[in-house]
């Protein structure tokens, strides 16, 4: 429909996993793109690798980007 001013919504290229713990109960709560698996797992990945090297770099006060998921062709 032209001439509406509505313009075609675009994919954000920004994508959020968010995981929550409750500690009381022991709940884990996720929301995000959980239908496709492969993004996810990639994430969770890249994420396990910035912890791992946060200690490394914690002194010197960086936050350290997680490591480029190969699979996703820019």
């Amino acid at each position: 429909m032209e001439g509406n001013g509505n313009k075609p919504q675009v994919p954000s290229a920004t994508l959020t996993l968010t995981i929550t713990f409750d500690q009381m109960s022991g709940a884990v709560n996720v929301q995000g793109p959980v239908e496709n698996g492969i993004i996810c797992y990639g994430m969770l990945e890249a994420a396990k690798d910035a912890i791992r090297n946060f200690a490394a770099q914690r002194a010197q006060g960086a936050i350290l980007p997680a490591t480029a998921m190969p699979f996703l062709k820019q």
